[in-house]
This record gives structure tokens, C-alpha cells and sequence, in this order.
């Protein structure tokens, strides 16, 4: 079987890459630093997954040992810096005699990984209809046993007030418990439960997750909102906002305590069937939020069309305003537009004081990330 190594030191893009590979039929292992790279890199190994970006070693070194060694495997570059830096690297490791196979930006999903991993045995890339055909039977299993085996738990993400540095919510992000991969971040399997047609039911087993555990947080943590990902793929049924304020009721919850986040990208698929849903669900009190703003490309003249409260600034913007200029100015203009249309913007992905300061320089509202709070279970 083909071998295939990751080196991120993002343990949840470490298990997302894995998780793409094992379903391409490679056997797949992984490294959040340089030393265990080094350690698990054999002769076998055949694909080598590099992120450019890491504390104890950048994407270059990685790349030029693969060269001083004479290593066979192809690369696979993976960065959410700069198009162009990613494009030079691809260009230095090829030139160092490296096969690339691909150079991917930053955020990832399974299906893209899945494409690039994907070969028949006897080296060439399979066709899509052979892929579908082969294993999405199997994948439709694994998720009803997911359900069925209660595999699926939520992980909360605390959000904080820049100004004071208040608790100002939770992010719940649901995690897969793996019985062989162990846990595994939503960007893994979100796409295969849409494909599935088994988006609801996941809805719905996060929410009333996220109602029974809420009744056992500390009572700092119980006052302040949760925010919920809604797939934009729900917002077809015009019983949505029914639906949710009676599964709220139900478990004696609150529809002010939650913060549906719907992403703009899905916002603007379904936007012309949506806009009464959303407006109903405002009118129940449930506030909405729009999430990875920034990322889509027709949102703009749009949002004063959205009745929502909350935009939340994507990660790869906050990633990286320190180092690419563009990337700021688009920044601090999206929190111009946000406070402009009296909207509370929060930044993801916050994960050095640096970016934190810059966020509170700009006036931004709230922030959360791996500086300020990794996801975990919460009070329970």
C-alpha cells in the first residue's frame, strides 16, 4: 500500500489530511514538528504533505532535506500564506528535483485532498465516476455508524470581548470520535454527511447536544451565547425556524442564547429562497452570524439584505495581515463595513498576541482562536 506523511502543527489539519488519504487508499501517518518527521519518514513513504508555514521549521528546510536525501516522494505543498509564496515554493522544490503534485491554499477540505491523493494501483489518478462509484457506499456507512454508535461530540471555542477581554460566547464545532482515526475535526466530514443527505440529523444531534451540556456550564460560561453552524443546505425547508425554536423550548433553552453561523458562500447560494427564513428566525430571536466573510465573491451588495448582527472575519485574512499588506487593507476595510452596518465583527483564527493587538488597533469586536482558547468539552 502507498505511504503517505503530513508535517502541520495544526494536529486538526494533520487528522483532515490522514482522513483524506485513508479514504484514497494510502496508508497514512502524520508530524507536528521536524523531529517526528524525520523519524517516520522511510524509503516508503510515497506522498510527503508539507505545510510552509510552521514554529520550529518553515516548508523550505522541509523540502531541501527531501533533496539531500535524494527522497522520491511527491509534494504536496500546503500554506495559507501568499498564492505566490506557495507558487515559488513549488517552483524551488522542482528545481531541486521534487515531483509536486499540488500546491493547496489554505482552508482545506477532504474532497479537494481527496482528489489529489486519489490513484489507481498501478500509480495513474482514478477518474471521478470510478471514486464515486468505488467508495461512497462505504463512506454513507461510516457516517450512520458515527450516529448510530454516538461517535459524533461537540467541542466549544470561547469567544472574548477585545476591548475587556470578557467572555463574550462559545463557538460549538462538532468532532468526530473516530473509532480508528480518532478525533477528527469537521472540516474532515462535514462535506461527506451534505453528500450523504445526512446533514439534518447531524443539526440536529449537535443541537441537542449543545442544549444538554449547556445546562451543566459554569455559570460564567451559561450566560453568554453559543453559536451553531448551520449548513446553508437547510435553509431550503421553510420550517427551519420553527423547527429550532421547538427543539430549543423543548430541552428548556432559550432562542437568545444561540448565534445561528451560516457561511457567506452558503448564504448566496440559497440567498434567493432564504431571505423569509431568515427574517423569521431574527423575529424568534435568534441571532445570526456570517461566517468566513471575505472568502466569496458576490456577498457584498447582498448584505444589507441579511438581517444579520454578527460578521466573522476569516481566519485567512487574520492569518495573514501582518505579513501581506493586501490582506490588512481588505481586514480593516471589512471591519469598517461591519461597524458601519452596526454589526459585531469577529475575527477567527487569532493565534499570536501580535494579531490580537492589531485586531484591537482596528476596533475589531470579539476574537477567538488557539491564543485566546483551543476547543474542548465544556462542563461536561
Amino acid at each position: 500500500m502507498n505511504r503517505l506523511l503530513v508535517i502541520d502543527d495544526d494536529p486538526d489539519i494533520c487528522a483532515l489530511v490522514a482522513l483524506a488519504a485513508t479514504s484514497a487508499g494510502l496508508d497514512a501517518a502524520s508530524s507536528t514538528n521536524f523531529e517526528q518527521f524525520k523519524i517516520r519518514l522511510t524509503p516508503e513513504t510515497r506522498v510527503v504533505v508539507i505545510d510552509l508555514m510552521m514554529p520550529d521549521v518553515d516548508g523550505i528546510e522541509v523540502i531541501r532535506y527531501l533533496s539531500d536525501r535524494g527522497h522520491t516522494a511527491e509534494v504536496v505543498l500546503i500554506s495559507g500564506y501568499d498564492k505566490k509564496v506557495l507558487n515559488v515554493a513549488a517552483q524551488l522544490a522542482t528545481t531541486l528535483g521534487l515531483h509536486v503534485r499540488a500546491a493547496l491554499q489554505k482552508p482545506l477540505n477532504r474532497g479537494q485532498l481527496q482528489d489529489v491523493f486519489v490513484r489507481e494501483r498501478d500509480g495513474t489518478r482514478s477518474s471521478p465516476s470510478s471514486r464515486a462509484n468505488g467508495s461512497s457506499q462505504a463512506d454513507v456507512e461510516s457516517l450512520r455508524q458515527a450516529i448510530a454508535n454516538d461517535e459524533l461530540v461537540v467541542h466549544y471555542q470561547p469567544q472574548f470581548t477585545i476591548k475587556t477581554r470578557a467572555l463574550a460566547g462559545f463557538e460549538a464545532l462538532v468532532r468526530w470520535q473516530h473509532p480508528a482515526l480518532g478525533l477528527l475535526p469537521a472540516a474532515a466530514f462535514i462535506d461527506a454527511f451534505e453528500s450523504a443527505g445526512l446533514i439534518e440529523e447531524l443539526t440536529w444531534i449537535v443541537f441537542r447536544k449543545v442544549l444538554a451540556n449547556r445546562k451543566k456550564f459554569p455559570a460564567d460560561a451559561a450566560r453568554v451565547p453559543v453559536a451553531v453552524n448551520i449548513s446553508a443546505l437547510l435553509l431550503r425547508d421553510l420550517a427551519l425556524p420553527e423547527k429550532l425554536q421547538a427543539v430549543i423550548t423543548e430541552h428548556g433553552g432559550q432562542t437568545k442564547d444561540f448565534v445561528l453561523e451560516i457561511t457567506e458562500s452558503g448564504l448566496m447560494r440559497e440567498l434567493h429562497t432564504s431571505l423569509d427564513i431568515l427574517a423569521r428566525m431574527r423575529l424568534k430571536q435568534l441571532e445570526l452570524a456570517i461566517d468566513d466573510f471575505g472568502t466569496g465573491y458576490a456577498m457584498m451588495h447582498q448584505l444589507r439584505r441579511v438581517p444579520a448582527r454578527e460578521l466573522k472575519l476569516d481566519m485567512a485574512f487574520v492569518q495573514s495581515m501582518l505579513t501581506d499588506e493586501s490582506a490588512d487593507i481588505i481586514l480593516r476595510k471589512t471591519l469598517e463595513l461591519a461597524h458601519d452596518l452596526e454589526m459585531t465583527a469577529v475575527a477567527e483564527g487569532v493565534e499570536t498576541a501580535a494579531q490580537l493587538e492589531r485586531l484591537e488597533q482596528y476596533g475589531c469586536d470579539v476574537a477567538q482562536g488557539y491564543l485566546l482558547g483551543r476547543p474542548g468539552p465544556l462542563g461536561v
